[in-house]
């Protein structure tokens, strides 16, 4: 990330930073979540989810940064290993298999929120306990006083924050 961000290939970074960031600058987002994302036709789609089923299921991981994945594995230490089939950056590439085999589409909340009413898609918690975490943007100090690119931080904050502040109200996360 850093060095697509050095380098001028991407402009903006979201994500959970797993260290210092410096020289690029950074905005915390807001807390952040993780949910799982189930066809209606898969067996726990109108059941609750135990960490047995979790752990016996065909796994997709879309959208997750590398420091997410470490959070959900510290989390998962001890439990039996998930079976993990996809691992992509496209969630298009789990929906064309959601329907096709009973697999379980880890994702950041509000991500699962906004795709699964579009794609008829089953919500679940994890079933395990699972801290949420400071989501970030991340940029290079050569974009700190760019009028595009501080309107374009100012519009991600702010459509971030109202994603994030709903679904801490929804999930019942609020202090």
């Amino acid at each position: 990330m850093a060095d697509q961000l050095t380098y001028e290939s991407a402009d903006l970074a979201i994500c959970r930073p797993t260290g210092p960031v410096e020289p690029l600058r950074s905005d915390v987002l807001g807390k952040v979540g993780v949910l799982c994302l189930l066809s209606k036709q898969h067996p726990l789609a109108n059941k609750e989810m135990s960490l047995e089923d979790y752990s016996r299921y065909p796994h997709a991981m879309i959208a997750i940064s590398d420091g997410v994945k470490a959070l959900l594995e510290q989390a998962l230490v001890g439990s039996p290993k998930r079976k993990m089939v996809l691992r992509a950056y496209h969630l298009e590439a789990a929906l064309a298999i959601v329907d096709t085999m009973p697999i379980i589409i880890t994702v950041p909340a509000d991500l699962a929120y906004l795709v699964a009413e579009r794609y008829d898609l089953a919500v679940k918690p994890l079933p395990f306990k699972f801290t949420p975490f400071d989501y970030s943007m991340i940029w290079h100090p050569r974009c700190e006083h760019s009028p595009a690119q501080e309107w374009l931080r100012a519009i991600v904050k702010e459509e971030c924050g109202r994603l994030i502040s709903k679904r801490i109200e929804d999930m019942g996360l609020s202090e």
